[in-house]
């Protein structure tokens, strides 16, 4: 029986609308406007610094994805880098942790966006919107691209608009007598805001590990990643500079929902059921993006023997990775079921999205370590897109992730639990990798790993113009 492959399926849209999809979620929308209200307008320098930064860890990300189009993603970039154990820490430190803070947050923010729309308690939306997506993903890639794209975009569009009725000065409500200062922080309290801006980004290479789904993947993977980096940046700035021409710095810094805070100030009744639904948009489309991209990474993994093979089953109709798709819903379900019984407030939650930051970060220096690595040991490989002005991007958001590692870091609360994460993805590594006698730091070749995807995907390296000459062209380790 031939063995069942990922579709190659997806156009640029829905990898834009991957990219895009996990960066406007609930909590960074709550980031936006409480950077806005600590920093003020000065917040926009703050997001124009996070998005070079950003736009220097997407270049690694697009020389990667267009070098080595698999679903493992860094994982698979690190394999043959730095080896086994540093693959598995990249995925389980970058976006593991990611689902198991992140995940169940988006949905109890979407969810209590529709029980103040509908009055049906937010458990029961939240419910209603996992059955829903878990489906979409369960049937197949083309029908999450579908969904995808049309939510995507639709939220993009609802955020940009009610940034340009701000600016303008065209809401319904009457905005401030003053126009609020500039920068009330310091120059150097300003700089220690990069790691809140950095999250106003991050998670836009989750469109990566969908490459072995999506057409020409060398062109599609960086455009997309690299449009949505700026239209991300384009739509905060409208937004964040609208809402404070009608409510108070003060107000947003304490507001624990001041996105909603801002477009209520600005358009009443009708800005709070707007960004109500922006909300609950959010929600399912980060919620959407998790359940596409993670189980692809697992399911990349564990064709390079990594994880477990449960996870590199595809069903043979839809050829999705079920097993990982439930692993996903499983982790949501955690944090969710967590949230109802303990009624986890503000403070749990920024603190584990502290956690999962700091270790997403690690994840992006691994990634942009891995192109410094591979451009020394196959100098000759081909790559469809190359990082312009290499290595500086790569020198410059190692330098920057860094820096706001140590920002997060200065929460000793955040310490302890990052100590245990990280110990604990550490010894789960090595106790799987020592069971199945793997080693732990030597790198696979780099032959054997397009091997790998060639013969789970539709990718042919043999045939394809990105790589036509691939197997002339990769040489051996130097």
């Amino acid at each position: 029986m031939e063995d069942v492959k990922l579709k190659r399926t997806l156009g640029f849209g829905a990898a834009y609308s991957a990219s895009v999809g996990l960066v406007v979620s609930g909590t960074a929308m709550v980031v936006l406007g409480n950077g806005y209200g600590v920093s003020g307008p000065a917040f926009s320098i703050i997001a124009l610094v996070a998005l070079f930064v950003i736009l220097s860890v997407a270049l690694s990300y697009s020389e990667m994805a267009a070098m080595i189009p698999g679903s493992g993603m860094v994982g698979e970039y690190t394999l043959p880098a730095l080896g086994k154990l540093p693959a598995i820490f990249a995925v389980f430190g970058g976006y593991i942790v990611l689902v198991g803070t992140d995940g169940g947050t988006n949905m109890i923010v979407g969810g209590q966006s529709f029980e103040t729309l509908t009055g049906i308690p937010w458990y029961i939306g939240v419910i209603v919107i996992l059955l829903f997506l878990s489906l979409i993903n369960l049937l197949g890639v083309s029908v999450f691209g579908r969904v995808q794209s049309i939510l995507a975009i639709s939220m993009m569009m609802l955020l940009g608009i009610l940034g340009l009725m701000g600016l303008l000065g065209i809401g319904t409500q009457h905005h401030l007598a003053q126009s609020p200062p500039f920068s009330p922080l310091s120059f150097k309290e300003q700089a220690g805001t990069l790691g809140l801006a950095i999250w106003l980004f991050i998670g836009m290479e989750f469109v990566a590990p969908l490459a072995e789904e999506i057409k020409n993947p060398g062109r599609n993977i960086p455009l997309a990643m690299l449009f949505g980096c700026f239209t991300i940046w384009l739509v905060d700035l409208l937004f964040g500079l609208g809402v404070t021409k009608y409510i108070s710095l003060d107000e947003l810094a304490k507001s624990t929902i001041p996105h909603v805070d801002g477009a209520a100030a600005m358009l009443g009744e009708t800005g709070l059921v707007l960004m109500g639904i922006v909300s609950i948009i959010a929600a399912i489309t980060t919620c959407d993006t998790y359940l596409a991209a993670v189980p692809r990474m697992l399911y990349g993994l564990s064709k390079e023997g990594l994880l477990p093979k449960a996870f590199s089953y595809l069903h043979p109709k839809t050829r999705t990775p079920w097993v990982g798709i439930f692993f996903v819903i499983g982790l949501t379900l955690i944090v969710l079921i967590y949230a109802f019984v303990n009624n986890a407030n503000i403070a749990f939650v920024t603190t584990m999205i502290s956690v999962a930051c700091g270790t997403w970060l690690m994840s992006y220096i691994i990634a942009q370590v891995d192109v410094l690595v591979l451009r020394k040991k196959y100098p000759n490989a081909l790559r469809p897109f190359k990082t312009p002005l290499y290595p500086l991007p790569q020198v410059i958001g190692i330098i920057a992730c860094f820096y706001m590692i140590y920002t997060l870091y200065v929460d000793l609360t955040v310490v302890k639990i990052s100590v245990v994460v990280i110990a604990a993805i550490l010894i789960l590594g090595i106790a799987y990798l020592k069971a199945t006698k793997q080693k732990l730091f030597s790198p696979v070749p780099l032959e054997n790993v397009f091997e790998g995807i060639q013969k789970r995907s539709e990718f042919d390296f043999s045939t394809s113009d990105e790589h036509a000459e691939v197997n002339d062209t990769v040489n051996k380790p130097i």
